[in-house]
């Protein structure tokens, strides 16, 4: 039995890697491992159903205030002042080794490539850190591959997604060993219900990344807007504002968005089409859901789809920017629904078979659970910041302002 901490990124569950990573958390437990999991609180939200989920599977959950919970320049802007923020950074690198010490920690993993507090805690307390990163180096994640040296000097294992995004990292670390893992969420195993009309739909937040733009542009050249086209997901309301002029410009009637739904696929029925035009996508968790309630897909060729497909074989895939294409797609689709329905109904039992917990982490658990002995890392630069009172003095407070920048350029160079 191995008592391991996980550092979270978001302490919510509107994103793959916190809703992936809940399930290993889980399997973690039910194979006898103590599991505790921190992740960040701000001010005036409530945590309260968050931690009630983890603590139903026996995880507790610490919720630790922040000033900026992810690295400075990662997405999210810059909150607070930089005083502030450096405050709260040694705060919370303190918060996690009280953790380390009161709990025997034997391992501590951060989800995400987006924290570094998991691994300067570790290495203050001398365990080993694992790495477990989601996010392709670019557009708003391209600010870490100028982290790539401190995260290879701070993890004793690095995982992530499997496919390409793990033949890139393997490419940009060199002679560190880059892991993977598939990413997992529980789908509803119970069937859709009937539906009476065949539709098309997609499921995910309305924003450029998601590219449901390039969706309507297809639905529109199809000529088949006699169809419904469902749109479900919470709205970026700037992308939503260019949604909405695409559809009224073209007088698409019958496309329809929903918001933000708890349960989205309890909307789809056994008539649907599920179609993404998704721009980037780690994985697609969604593209799985869709292919385990045996629909019709059809999906983008971004790098995440790409390597989600390469294991399952299922759906038809486009080439990204190609609308032309995806408005073939979409009306053979229609053609040939029955045939395309069967063919997915009888590919349900292999996807299940391939997309199960004990085959998506088998080589993360396997590895976190033989772990042992302490793992020494050089942190001298840190140590008298991390151990002063934080009320002692006005000088303090100086020392704090510029910590996260002192921290990182000093530890990158030992």
């Amino acid at each position: 039995m191995k008592n391991i901490l996980f550092v979270s990124p978001t302490g919510t569950f509107d994103n793959g890697a916190e809703i992936s990573i809940f399930y290993l958390m889980t399997a973690l437990v039910k194979r006898g491992n103590k599991v505790i999991n921190v992740a960040p609180g701000y001010q005036g939200e409530d945590k309260t159903s968050y931690q009630n989920k983890f603590k139903a599977s026996g995880i507790d959950t610490y919720i630790l205030p922040a000033g900026k919970w992810w690295w400075e320049d990662a997405p999210g802007g810059l909150p607070e002042d930089a005083k502030v923020r450096a405050f709260y950074y040694r705060e919370n690198i303190a918060q996690i080794r009280q953790l380390i010490q009161e709990n025997s920690i034997d391992l501590v993993v951060t989800n995400t490539v987006n924290m570094f507090q998991g691994a300067l805690a570790a290495a203050c307390e001398s365990i080993p850190h694992f790495w477990l990163i989601h996010e392709f180096p670019e557009n708003e994640f391209a600010y870490y591959l100028d982290k790539i040296d401190f995260i290879a000097e701070y993890s004793k294992e690095i995982y992530s997604v499997t496919g390409l995004l793990n033949q890139k990292l393997n490419l940009l670390f060199g002679e560190k060993d880059i892991k993977q893992f598939i990413p997992y969420s529980e789908v509803d195993a119970s069937p859709l219900k009937k539906g009476e009309k065949i539709r098309f739909v997609s499921v995910g937040r309305l924003t450029e990344r998601k590219n449901q733009l390039e969706l309507l542009k297809a639905y529109h050249q199809s000529g088949k807007t006699d169809v419904e086209l469902l749109l479900i997901g919470a709205q970026d309301e700037d992308y939503k504002i260019k949604c909405m002029h695409y559809i009224k410009k073209h007088n698409l009637k019958n496309v329809k968005l929903t918001g933000h739904l708890d349960n989205p696929w309890e909307e789809l029925t056994d008539k649907d089409i599920f179609v993404s035009s998704s721009a980037m996508e780690t994985f697609g968790l969604v593209y799985i859901e869709a292919l385990l309630k045996g629909l019709p897909v059809i999906i983008s060729d971004n790098p995440g789809y790409a390597s989600a497909y390469k294991i399952f074989q299922e759906g038809e895939m486009y080439p990204l920017g190609d609308i032309e294409a995806l408005s073939e797609k979409m009306s053979l689709s229609l053609e040939t629904f029955t045939e395309q329905k069967q063919k997915s109904i009888n590919k349900i039992s292999e996807v299940r078979e391939k997309y199960s917990i004990e085959f998506v982490y088998k080589a993360f658990i396997e590895e976190a659970e033989k772990i042992h002995g302490s793992e020494k890392k050089s942190v001298r630069h840190i140590e008298n910041i991390l151990t002063l009172n934080a009320g002692s003095s006005s000088s303090l407070k100086s020392e704090i302002k510029g910590v996260v920048k002192r921290m990182l350029l000093k530890f990158k160079k030992h």
